[in-house]
């Protein structure tokens, strides 16, 4: 306690409260107490227009580093500043403001001034300006339903002339700690969509029914309307008889009611043999610009991504990808998600037993809105027929960027001949046995050598540092000669998944002017193999080797489909089915 540690603070409190007392006449009977919990408290009435309200001022264990609290003793709420009923009052000292040169004496002359100025006289009741400013989530935390008010919607619901009314899709989510946050995906008919929301993505089966009314004024909604109010309102809008609407609310329905500066939802639903009505909180997001991206980020949205291998590392990298803005994925692995793959992996739970596509374009789904994806569940140089290959790798031969995260020699050597073949950047990253590091490496069509020259390269490189290489196992473990696996945990992962991605980045937006002077990067974790110490890094070139394919000519092209159109003729001929 912080009387045994300091017993000259201890002193100074007692005496400050003792002098206080017999300074003012407004204070009365302050008496020290020890608590059940060894904390010091002091008991006193403040004393306002001949009426007496006990407090009780407690010391915390760490004070006076952190402030005490002043407290109504009777459990009551005394001030229309204090955290609810029998709540401690929210005073000048506080958390946000404190200093360990503030004494008890002085949160009670601090609680006296908020009682005196609320009281001003005996039958007169005043506002005491607030200077304490919560956040949002302070606001929150005593709402578990709550309306997400977004910048369009509002724009959208401004624009409506009052009395309007419109149909709406309403999307709830059962958040976590039985919050129901829900906000307004779509505006009108189902064809065509009046409006829609562009910046949270869709959630289309969690999708209600709603009502949007356009009123003159929000000052004119109760706090919690009845169902009969929003009966009438809703006919109002409708422009028919009240009783005439009284069949359709016969179900529950959510109603959103707005004027040119906010909204509120409400829900109404049948109880007891009646209706109840449950106000959500809204949340304004209506000054939410976003703004977090750089605007060159936005040529990303026409961009195509290639990944294959959807394990940890590749699943990382897909999701860092959507957030920044590319619009469309190809991804490949056959792969299904297991309680294992939870301690690394970007999906969680719910894509348990899945494939990890399917779950991973579900995910990319949930954090990027319009984002396309198609998912193909085969694996690359495995046991799988040749036109299912053949079709995966014309799927990614369409991508403006190929990315190989299997760590797979053989799944490497497919991406990289269809990145020389068609000519596309190729990224490939790797997660070193244990932990102790990773690799990430580009390169682009006639500016780097070609993939399977550049991997050449790599591996060279490693054996040429005279250190046993520890690159060559697989799924990010190694062993030792006596021991368990040394596998590599999530924070190391990510830090070789985020490179990848930030040189994905730098591939689709700067072809021909890369932030990266390097082309590959060999980056340490921790102190093994060749770093020194965790974050050394180690820069690769690659120097020129070999070419990519070049450009065909409409020559080679006119030749090829004479020669296959001859064969096809032949072929007609001896089935028949020639002229």
């Amino acid at each position: 306690m912080w009387w045994l540690k300091d017993p000259d603070r201890l002193k100074q409190e007692v005496a400050g409260v003792e002098t206080l007392v017999e300074q003012v006449a407004w204070l009365d009977n302050a008496k020290p107490r020890l608590r059940k919990d060894f904390r010091l408290a002091f008991d006193f009435d403040l004393v306002v227009n001949g009426e007496t309200f006990p407090f009780t001022l407690a010391y915390p264990a760490l004070f006076p580093d952190t402030p005490p609290s002043v407290l109504p003793r009777d459990g009551q709420r005394l001030s229309d500043h204090q955290y609810g009923d029998g709540g401690e009052l929210c005073l000048e000292f506080r958390s946000d403001n404190w200093d360990p040169s503030v004494t008890g004496a002085m949160m009670i002359e601090s609680a006296y001034r908020l009682i005196a100025g609320e009281r001003p006289d005996i039958d007169r009741r005043a506002i005491v300006p607030s200077a304490h400013h919560t956040s949002l989530g302070q606001q929150l935390r005593g709402w578990h339903c709550r309306f997400l008010l977004t910048r369009s919607f509002l724009a959208y619901v401004a624009a409506l002339p009052e009395g309007a009314y419109r149909d709406a899709n309403i999307t709830e989510i059962i958040a976590v700690k039985d919050t129901w946050v829900a906000y307004v995906a779509a505006v009108g008919p189902a064809d065509p969509i009046e409006w829609r929301e562009p910046d949270i993505p869709d959630r289309e089966n969690q999708v209600e029914a709603g009502i949007v009314v356009r009123v003159g004024s929000m000052s004119d909604v109760p706090a919690v309307p009845d169902k009969t109010f929003l009966e009438q309102l809703i006919a109002g809008a409708r422009g028919v008889e009240p009783q005439r609407s009284g069949d359709e609310i016969a179900v529950p329905r959510f109603t959103i009611v707005a004027d040119a500066e906010t909204a509120r939802l409400f829900f109404t639903y049948p109880k007891d043999e009646g209706w109840n009505v449950i106000p959500y909180r809204t949340v304004d997001l209506s000054t939410d610009r976003g703004g977090r991206l750089p605007e060159s980020y936005g040529a990303l949205a026409d961009k195509s991504v290639g990944i294959v291998g959807c394990g940890s590392l590749g699943s990382k990298i897909a999701v860092s990808l959507a957030r920044s803005g590319v619009g469309s994925f190809v991804l490949v692995d056959d792969d299904v998600f297991a309680p294992g793959n939870l301690k690394r992996h970007e999906l969680d739970a719910r894509a348990l037993g899945a494939h990890k596509t399917d779950g991973l374009k579900a995910r990319l789904g949930a954090v990027a809105r319009d984002v396309k994806v198609i998912s193909w569940r085969v694996v690359l140089g495995g046991q799988e027929s040749a036109s299912g290959t053949a079709s995966v790798l014309d799927e990614l031969a369409q991508c403006d960027l190929l990315i190989d995260a299997t760590a797979d020699p053989q799944a490497f050597n497919f991406v990289a001949s269809v990145a020389r073949t068609a000519r596309r950047p190729m990224v490939w990253a790797e997660v070193y046995a244990g932990g102790i590091g990773g690799f990430i490496a580009r390169v682009r069509p006639d500016v780097e050598p070609p993939p399977h020259a550049a991997r050449r390269q790599y591996l060279a490189w490693c054996h040429e540092q005279r250190v046993p290489w520890q690159g060559e196992d697989r799924d990010y473990t190694s062993r030792a000669a006596n021991g368990p696996p040394a596998v590599a945990d999530d924070a190391e992962v990510t830090v070789i998944a985020a490179h990848a991605s930030r040189m994905a980045l730098d591939v689709l937006l700067r072809a021909d002017a890369s932030r990266f002077p390097h082309p590959a990067y060999v980056i340490g974790l921790s102190g093994e193999w060749i770093f020194g110490e965790p974050f050394d890094t180690r820069p690769i070139n690659f120097v020129p080797e070999g070419g990519w394919q070049g450009p065909i000519s409409t020559e080679q092209t006119d030749d090829a489909v004479q020669f296959l159109s001859s064969l096809f003729e032949k072929g007609a001929d001896a089935d028949g089915t020639g002229g």
